[in-house]
């Protein structure tokens, strides 16, 4: 269960639904409307830029890209790549291996300088290599930069440095993905936008979701022309990649292409060869003319994925068993787990899988008895790097967001470095954010029209910092429920308050017998929109996010969780809080007969079956029938069951309560 962030615009009965989503997030309706692509030259150093790349052309120089990795880095230097060679240009490439780095590594120079370039464009990176830059310049070799990362003091020597973070920059689009940043630089040489779009858009549209950046302005103008082009997309990679996924297929709905699938099928294949093989793999499906050697990359790049994603599962696992045994670590303000060996190329996905499942910051560490190597993902409100500035001491290396960003350090600092991430969270962060999901709009019947839930497609394409919308469907009644898939997935049917009407909801995140509701139950329930088609007959389709009891008053319902946190981490609450937070013979006794009556449940389960106790009494009265073997009950997996009983008890003699009451204070 999630906070809600519930929306602050009034009801506009009259505008059309995708009208109250953007009047809920404070933007124009014009935001819909597609953006214009401005003049590439407005960024710093980009005619520089373009009339070096122009003389090494007409020279004949040799020119070398230096790209990355990831999605992002692979789909720029193939679309420049691409772009130079058919111009006549003598052109060459190169991507690092995760293993050997990101960015101008001392060995990346050397290999470069090895090549024997007249000029090297770096792709996706660059920015914050000082002393790499000096060694290429004292080569005599020309260098450009483009880059979109954050500009710091001291910058790189270099011919012409496009970065659209560069203080001094004038162009109006800061957050372009580095795909987006080469586009641009194509467009400077080209002279022409329109025909450099239809061109590359589709290539810059992947690299551009794939790096999560905010889809909005120019970015937003990429996406979306680059998703009407995809269909009909001349690169031969391309097109096997996107069959591989599933597709282009004949009779295959064109409209499901969008950037919520690619991200999911496309973006993650393409990362999948910088993680377990070479990037190169990726880059050489891309740049493929031949249907032979597509159809194989394609497949490599799908066995990679399936290798990736099998690792991911592996090490979940590993991490459910870990908290399986260490329930009580799944109250820490920040989780941290840490494993043997673990690939570095998944622990970001896995750390990001974790923070979903437990609505916490999360931090995932491959150590390799030497080194480790970690990646951190947070919650709205909690900011990685400042944690990781205090941290710096005992970190190698450290970069990133506020929501995600990674770091090196010696095995041996692991102990000290635990707990002074435990401290720091501590002292500025005593009351944790909460994992949230914000509200667009609390729908009635008249908005579940057909016309109205189409009409949100012209809000799309959704992504960072324009996320699909969520609706909710306020204090309505489950009047049926039936299983999908053998039980794996569900469908329920609501009645919407004071009204007949009625909606199918879909839940994919849970199974048929791990759903907490029952028929009658009254629900608040948050669901995305979408039109469905199905043997000719429209209909309106809502998809579960989350749901929770008719009326909850989650303000009470967090502080008495955080409270039950507080406690398990050893530290004391107000009296105030204490005069709830703890059961005494009649709560356990209340609470041990609905065990017996339900015959095992997960304790959330439980607790709806429950009515109105505090959260936090709850948990505490778990833990001493747990203790005194009366029932069997695990927070990390969740379930509880009666134990058998032989001879009276005393629930004032359980050791968890004397130690949580003693941290009350008066």
């Amino acid at each position: 269960m999630k906070y809600w962030n519930l929306p602050k615009t009034t009801d506009i009965s009259d505008m059309p639904l995708a009208a109250k989503v953007l009047a809920a997030r404070g933007k124009s309706a014009d935001f819909s409307s597609d953006c214009e692509i401005s003049d590439p030259l407005l960024i710093a150093d980009m005619q520089k830029a373009a009339e070096i790349i122009k003389t090494a052309l007409i020279n004949g120089d040799k020119i070398v890209i230096f790209g990355d990795y990831d999605c992002d880095g692979v789909t720029a230097t193939v679309m420049l790549y691409r772009y130079l060679t058919a111009q006549g240009g003598e052109v060459d490439w190169l991507i690092p291996s995760r293993d050997e780095g990101y960015g101008l590594t001392a060995a990346a120079v050397d290999k470069l300088i090895d090549m024997t370039p007249e000029l090297i464009i770096t792709v996706d990176n660059g920015i914050s290599a000082v002393e790499e830059t000096r060694a290429i310049k004292e080569k005599g070799v020309k260098l450009i930069i483009t880059d979109h990362h954050t500009v710091p003091e001291i910058t790189p020597q270099a011919d012409a440095i496009v970065n659209p973070k560069r203080p001094d920059d004038t162009s109006p689009c800061k957050n372009l993905a580095g795909c987006g940043v080469i586009l641009k630089l194509i467009m400077a040489i080209e002279e022409d936008i329109d025909g450099v779009m239809e061109q590359f858009a589709d290539l810059a549209a992947i690299g551009t979701i794939g790096d999560v950046v905010p889809l909005d302005g120019e970015n937003r103008a990429i996406v979306k022309q680059g998703l009407e082009i995809l269909p009909f997309t001349e690169n031969i990679g391309l097109y096997k990649l996107l069959r591989q996924c599933g597709f282009l297929n004949e009779d295959d709905d064109e409209n499901r292409l969008t950037a919520n699938a690619l991200s999911f099928t496309v973006c993650p294949r393409i990362n999948a060869a910088g993680r377990f093989a070479h990037a190169d793999k990726a880059a050489e499906l891309l740049l493929s003319e031949s249907e032979e050697l597509a159809e194989l990359r394609a497949n490599e790049l799908q066995t990679l994925n399936n290798t990736r994603r099998d690792t991911e599962n592996e090490i979940l696992e590993k991490a459910d068993v870990y908290f399986g045994e260490n329930p009580h670590l799944l109250s820490e303000r920040v989780l941290i787990l840490r494993g043997d060996d673990w690939h570095n190329g998944v622990i970001g996905i896995v750390s990001s899988r974790i923070m979903t499942k437990w609505g916490k910051p999360s931090i995932v560490i491959a150590d390799d008895g030497v080194a480790l190597r970690a990646s951190a993902r947070s919650v709205a409100g909690f900011p990685l790097v400042p944690m990781l500035e205090h941290c710096k001491p005992l970190l190698d290396k450290f970069g990133g967001h506020e929501k995600a960003a990674g770091f090196t350090a010696k095995s041996e600092n692991l102990a000290e470095l635990s707990a002074m991430i435990k401290t720091y969270c501590a002292e500025h962060f005593p009351v944790m954010p909460l994992d949230s999901l914000s509200i667009d709009k609390v729908v009635r019947e008249a908005d579940l029209s057909l016309e109205n839930v189409a009409g949100l497609k012209i809000l799309a394409p959704f992504g960072e910092e324009n996320p699909v919308p969520l609706f909710l469907l306020q204090n309505c009644v489950i009047v049926s429920k039936k299983p999908l898939k053998d039980g794996k997935f569900l469908t329920f049917n609501v009645r919407l308050e004071s009204s007949n009407f009625t909606q199918k909801v879909l839940c994919f995140n849970c199974g048929y017998s791990d759903f907490l509701y029952d028929i009658n139950q009254a629900v608040d329930v948050i669901v995305t929109l979408d039109i469905n088609e199905y043997l000719g007959t429209r209909s309106v389709s809502a998809q579960l996010k989350d749901i929770r009891p008719a009326g909850l008053v989650q303000e009470r319902h967090f502080a008495a969780l955080q409270a039950y946190e507080s406690l398990v981490r050893g530290e004391k609450i107000s009296s105030n809080l204490a005069t709830r937070a703890f059961p005494d013979k009649a709560d356990l006794k209340i609470i041990y007969g609905a065990i017996r009556e339900s015959g095992g449940l997960t304790a959330d389960k439980l607790f709806l079956k429950i009515a109105d106790i505090n959260y936090c009494k709850f948990k505490i009265a778990l833990d001493v029938l747990a203790e005194l073997k009366l029932i069997s009950y695990n927070a990390a997996v969740g379930g509880v069951e009666l134990l058998p009983v032989s001879g009276k008890v005393d629930v004032e003699d359980a050791a968890v309560l004397k130690r949580m009451k003693g941290l009350a204070t008066l």
